[in-house]
């Protein structure tokens, strides 16, 4: 679907670009300088034409070998979510509980605040309990718990890793062995959407700030790719960066976005990376007498957000992912290495991205709810692939 990536050299150089302290921000895009109005416009249209192409429910265009999903009955499934006060990681971890046990299989939830030492933790009880299956869900960093993961892969224990390459990127060289199977994460392109948004919303001169969290795995690329967009087809965008850590977006967003506001009046744009960042952020535009006049566009479609966009109006586009799309994605490669089949390769799950505006966010409930607005594609496409459930 996009056409212009930029190839992984640029992105890194971009990405090193990236890498700030809690409080720091840096400032970027061009902003000035000969720019003619055909710039312009032409990166408006192609804006526009970017985010016309993800208005309809998706389609389920994953081409697998189907396996027996019934087989998993018995079987334990033991996950580890990035953050367990994250809503977006609960959401999708709840979701994919209700497949699990659908089919037959106990599904366990190792509640944790995103520490690391809680991860390593969460894996040497599921290496004790015996578990089938481990699922590190959702945007962890399993290169920070290396040691656990050899002490998994001596158990013979599989890992699942979800929602944290980015699409199209391989394992890091230092998890192969250790990893058994991913589900990807199409953030990059997500990102960039957020951009294109801010470029037809602003008609070419947005001032963005774009909040981020180095530590989270894919997080440096989704803000190169931003970056990128940006420098491509916003000529005369400007925007600034702030890092806050995953553990400290609910005492540190607001403050930070408020501080951003009151030192640049122009700022009209806040682009979360991640949209659960926006609970807070919307409260700092709140505080500084912004509301109005700053928009927020994110990433994720988490039920949570899509209640403050419905209501509040301040954040006026959400890149949605179905969670339980996401949630069956992960069940589908779950359900392939318990029971001996080859994961799909790379993570290719195929799951989709869809703009949610106030124009369709009405179609995911009132209040919004996980399995509303994204049609169910996904549930015909798996269940050809997986065969009937006992409860069928």
């Amino acid at each position: 679907m996009r056409h212009s990536l930029p190839g992984r050299a640029a992105i890194a150089a971009l990405a090193f670009s990236a890498v700030f302290g809690l409080t720091s921000c840096s400032s970027g895009g061009s902003g000035g300088g000969d720019v003619s109005d055909a710039d312009v416009t032409a990166g408006i249209e192609y804006a526009r034409a970017q985010l016309a192409l993800y208005e309809a429910d998706p389609e389920f265009t994953l081409e697998a070998e189907p396996f027996p999903m019934k087989d998993i009955a018995g079987k334990t499934i033991f996950a580890i979510p990035t953050n367990s006060e994250n809503p977006y990681n609960v959401a999708v971890d709840e979701e994919s509980k209700k497949v699990a046990e659908r089919y037959g299989a106990t599904w366990i939830e190792y509640t944790n605040q995103g520490q690391p030492a809680q991860w390593a933790t969460g894996v040497e009880q599921a290496v004790n309990q015996k578990v089938d299956l481990i699922i590190l869900s959702q945007g962890v960093d399993a290169s920070l718990i290396k040691p656990a993961l050899e002490k998994a892969d001596a158990a013979g224990i599989p890992v699942l890793l979800t929602h944290t390459i980015l699409r199209g990127e391989p394992v890091p060289a230092d998890l192969e062995g250790l990893i058994d199977a991913t589900t990807d994460a199409p953030l990059s392109e997500a990102n960039r959407l957020t951009v294109d948004w801010m470029i037809d919303r602003t008609e070419g001169e947005g001032n963005a700030l774009i909040i981020t969290s180095n530590e989270v795995p894919p997080a440096k690329a989704e803000v190169a790719a931003m970056e990128d967009e940006i420098a491509q087809y916003c000529p005369q965008c400007t925007y600034k960066i702030v890092n806050v850590p995953v553990t400290e977006w609910a005492t540190k967003i607001q403050s930070e976005v408020q501080s951003a506001l009151s030192a640049d009046p122009n700022i009209n744009f806040i682009l979360p990376i991640y949209d659960s960042m926006s609970l807070y952020a919307q409260s700092g535009i709140k505080a500084a007498g912004k509301t109005g006049q700053v928009e927020i566009s994110s990433v994720n479609g988490t039920p949570a957000v899509l209640k403050i966009q419905q209501d509040d109006g301040i954040v006026t586009m959400n890149v949605g992912e179905s969670i339980p799309w996401l949630a069956w994605a992960t069940m589908d490669q779950a359900g392939r290495l318990l029971l001996g089949y080859d994961p799909v390769p790379n993570g290719a799950q195929e799951t989709p991205l869809k703009l949610i505006t106030a124009e369709n966010i009405d179609e995911t409930g009132t209040p919004p709810q996980p399995d509303k607005g994204y049609g169910t594609a996904y549930v015909t496409g798996y269940e050809a692939l997986w065969g009937p459930s006992e409860q069928s």
